[in-house]
């Protein structure tokens, strides 16, 4: 990871999330090619391991990436209450 939040052993889990910008794109691009890829392959015979792992990969993607979002809007609520 390029950004400096990210290059700093000391920072947590908590710490990143939601503040990342870096990280909140490259899960958004993971999401949506993660999902185009199952859907263009894999919806047909969803029940396939291949197709299982995939909904695992990119549902992990799209949770990761919501609760960044959700961590992103309630400290710029915060932020703009103080």
């Amino acid at each position: 990871m390029a950004c400096s939040t990210c290059r700093d052993s000391r920072n947590r889990f908590k710490q990143k999330l939601g503040r990342c910008h870096q990280c909140m794109w490259q899960l958004t691009l993971l999401s949506i090619l993660s999902w185009t890829v199952w859907a263009y392959r894999y919806l047909v015979h969803p029940t396939s391991v291949e197709s299982i792992t995939l909904i695992f990969a990119a549902s992990s993607f799209s949770l990761l990436l919501l609760a960044h979002l959700v961590v992103a809007l309630k400290l710029k609520l915060n932020n703009k209450k103080t």
